[in-house]
């Protein structure tokens, strides 16, 4: 994102401490597209997602006077984005636990062949909706590293920011995170979920 935009972000937090509530809009416009890809993406149901991209600006506006300017808005408002991603994916599964057992989690798929080329289907919509399955069908820190590193095109520093982890651990989950993609792209049939696995 180019250094005029956060210039942008810092001059309507600026405005909004101030006392001019209504220049949280331009922060809003800014940033809603991305919040809420993020947390479609990591909850894989549409009105949840809008649900939680409220919520994250609900929570950025209350907590804005902790917020430290010298630091990427996008950044802290993908944190917050995130964090309340992982409270509902942890509340369902909680709600999930509850319900009687229907069988075990499938696991991550090994590591395939590099050597062997993915076999994707020739049409372009057919291909981008696999991946998408794909993506959805990841753990949940692995996508959320896949989505912002490949989706949102952050580099690891900006994703290490994001979800409070080392560098290494986030180079980890994108290893993994792509070896899973591999096959899961490469089995017959994206399984429908396997993200409430972890390693």
């Amino acid at each position: 994102m180019p250094a005029h935009r956060d210039a942008e972000d810092a001059q309507d937090i600026r405005r909004v401490l101030g006392g001019d509530a209504s220049a949280f809009q331009g922060l809003v416009a800014r940033h809603a597209r991305r919040v809420h890809d993020l947390a479609r993406r990591m909850l894989r149901d549409a009105h949840e997602a809008e649900d939680a991209a409220q919520q994250a600006f609900l929570n950025a506006f209350g907590a804005l006077e902790r917020f430290d300017l010298d630091r990427p808005f996008r950044h802290w408002l993908l944190r917050i984005t995130s964090n309340l991603c992982r409270n509902r994916l942890a509340a369902r599964k909680v709600r999930k636990d509850l319900l009687p057992p229907t069988g075990g989690d499938d696991p991550v798929p090994e590591p395939p062949d590099r050597r062997r080329p993915l076999e994707l289907p020739s049409d372009g919509a057919a291909r981008q909706r696999r991946v998408q399955d794909a993506i959805t069908a990841l753990p949940e820190r692995y996508r959320l590293a896949v989505v912002l590193f490949y989706v949102h095109d952050l580099p690891v520093a900006d994703i290490a920011a994001i979800t409070e982890a080392p560098s290494a651990t986030v180079k980890t989950w994108l290893h993994r995170g792509r070896a899973a993609l591999r096959g899961l792209l490469e089995a017959p049939e994206t399984p429908p979920d396997v993200g409430g696995m972890e390693d």
